[in-house]
């Protein structure tokens, strides 16, 4: 009997098969050179093609059970492994654009209300996918690497940093065409946003300050600290190592380690611009209660129990209206955003 893998029938699938894959890597390059016509294209693509794509694997399946040659099921179920892969793999977008000139690498996933997510200083994007809040199940979740950090270009001089943190936050959702979102940030993040909510509120549908708030001068002479500490060496490792141990046991330290890692914190990264990232802090976070005052929506605050940083965020229970404040139990400042008990409030409060 003659192999089915070498009939015309079977010809005819490959090139359907085959004229399918590239329409679907089309439609996802496509997507990329024309965001504003299609802000969630892989998504449109799988729709688009979907039922050709099911009978087409379909057939795929049938030919696969016909066919004897070994080589030939092979090729067949990992054709149609890619197939059904590359629809599902492709809703996340990953890039840079350029922020007055300063290249900031994102990752923008899902569909439906937009988050932005703003990580801590010495610190990643990486946070976000560790606690499981990117992707986020109903909501566009956008991420990025702040300037002097992670896979974002890093410039050198103070002066590109401070106000530039928070208008990188308006260049990223013009950039990606989003008129408003729920901005979501930790530490350094959460001072950023505090300070575009107090400066951009028509942007913003809600906000989520955590591991740090209402800061002041004691957080800007630390921010000062920091920046000549960072200064004498060349990596965040050679700060680190500058630091005391303390009386952590090697367990600690190891746990100590792996929570740096879920941050994205490294310690081979250069020092020079998160020296000048915390320089030009102060221009942050020196807000007047008037500002806070006039934050015309919801406001969700968290922090740790042992975190040095909490009484900034519960005083903004007194100077925001509309603020709820949650305390996680017996959690520090680098452990609070990992715990389920964070994400599950940010997440209730994003739904709500």
């Amino acid at each position: 009997m003659t192999d089915p893998a070498l009939t015309p029938e079977f010809a005819r699938q490959a090139r359907l098969a085959g004229l399918l894959y590239l329409l679907i890597i089309v439609a996802g390059l496509g997507a990329e050179l024309d965001q504003a016509l299609l802000p969630q294209p892989s998504i449109a693509a799988t729709l688009l093609f979907a039922p050709v794509w099911l009978v087409q694997s379909a057939n795929f399946f049938s030919v696969f059970h016909l066919s004897k040659g070994k080589t030939m099921r092979r090729i067949l179920f990992i054709t149609t492994a890619v197939l059904f892969a590359m629809p599902l793999g492709a809703s996340a977008e990953e890039g840079t654009f350029l922020s007055d000139g300063v290249a900031l690498h994102y990752t923008d996933e899902g569909t439906g209300p937009a988050v932005v997510l703003l990580h801590a200083f010495a610190g990643t994007s990486a946070l976000w996918r560790s606690n499981g809040l990117l992707p986020l199940d109903g909501f566009r979740t956008l991420a990025f690497d702040a300037r002097g950090h992670g896979d974002s270009a890093k410039p050198i001089d103070p002066d590109a940093y401070g106000a530039e943190l928070v208008d990188d936050v308006i260049r990223l959702m013009d950039a990606r065409g989003i008129e408003k979102a729920h901005i979501v940030g930790y530490s350094m993040g959460a001072e950023t946003a505090l300070k575009l909510a107090t400066e951009h509120p028509e942007r913003l549908l809600s906000l989520v300050i955590a591991g740090s708030g209402w800061s002041g001068e004691t957080e800007a002479q630390v921010y000062g600290s920091v920046s000549d500490a960072l200064g004498s060496g060349e990596t965040f490792g050679d700060f680190m190592a500058a630091m005391p141990a303390g009386d952590m046991t090697e367990e600690q330290q190891m746990s100590a380690f792996a929570m740096l890692m879920s941050h994205g914190i490294s310690p081979e990264q250069a020092a020079a611009p998160l020296a000048a990232t915390a320089a030009s802090m102060g221009e942050l976070i020196h807000l007047g209660a008037d500002e806070l005052a006039a934050i015309p929506f919801s406001v969700l605050g968290l922090a740790g129990e042992a975190d040095e940083e909490r009484g900034n965020v519960e005083r903004l229970s007194g100077a925001i209206s509309d603020f709820t404040y949650v305390m996680i139990p017996e959690a520090d400042h680098l452990s609070t955003p990992l715990t389920p008990m964070f994400t599950e409030a940010v997440t209730g409060f994003l739904r709500n």
